[in-house]
């Protein structure tokens, strides 16, 4: 079982609260990342062991990629973050999705960490999928979002609602998929599986999980 320390969240949240700046709309536009000790442990926090320990691991800072830690697995892991000041959205991704999807995550935390409007960076990301610079998954794909120390919104805008601690849940990244594909009624949370981002080429479909990486029991879904 991986430890981290208790004061990662309030260093984080101080950190980007007195780093982040502000928009005209009000709301922080540049996420701050932790000290690379603290970035790497939150990181390896999102999966099991058997991923996380041999896991590369990566992050951003005003607007350079940044190799924390070489991997030996394929495999990659990330602490995420939107406009919100205090968010963390720890992240691993299996060989496939690191080879494709991580590029997409870092190249929103790229346009993130350099205050990029959010509308901005989804046309960037949509345009990048159409001229072949991101490539959607050729085979299974999956991130794990299982750490306890997430600290979620229910949107990068600024009207996101603080979530915390939501759900342990995975991410298969199935490109086009819809709730009608998967036989589901609508696209909502409120069930053990969802569609993110319907439709499109980086579609995922969540499915949450009994428990966070590091064993303890999580609430149901």
């Amino acid at each position: 079982m991986r430890l981290v320390p208790s004061s990662v969240l309030l260093l984080a949240a101080t950190t980007a609260a007195a780093g982040a700046q502000s928009s005209p709309s009000g709301y922080p536009v540049k996420p701050v990342p932790l000290v690379d000790s603290l970035e790497i442990a939150l990181a390896l926090t999102a999966a099991p062991d058997d991923l996380s320990n041999l896991a590369a691991v990566y992050a951003v800072n005003d607007g350079k990629v940044v190799t924390l830690r070489r991997g030996s697995n394929g495999a990659a892991c990330m602490v995420a973050r939107d406009f919100h000041a205090g968010s963390l959205y720890p992240i691993c991704f299996n060989a496939e999705a690191a080879r494709t999807v991580l590029k997409r995550e870092l190249m929103q935390m790229r346009m993130r960490s350099l205050g990029v409007p959010e509308d901005s960076i989804d046309r960037s990301v949509a345009s990048a999928y159409a001229r072949g610079e991101l490539e959607a998954p050729r085979e299974t794909a999956l991130a794990y979002m299982m750490s306890p120390k997430q600290v979620l919104f229910s949107s990068a805008l600024k009207d996101g609602r603080r979530v915390g601690a939501w759900h342990p849940h995975l991410m298969l990244y199935v490109p086009g998929a819809t709730p009608a594909k998967l036989g589901l009624a609508d696209g909502t949370s409120n069930g053990p599986i969802s569609v993110g981002s319907p439709g499109t080429p980086q579609a995922e479909v969540i499915v949450k999980l009994p428990q966070w990486a590091d064993g303890t029991p999580a609430r149901s879904p």
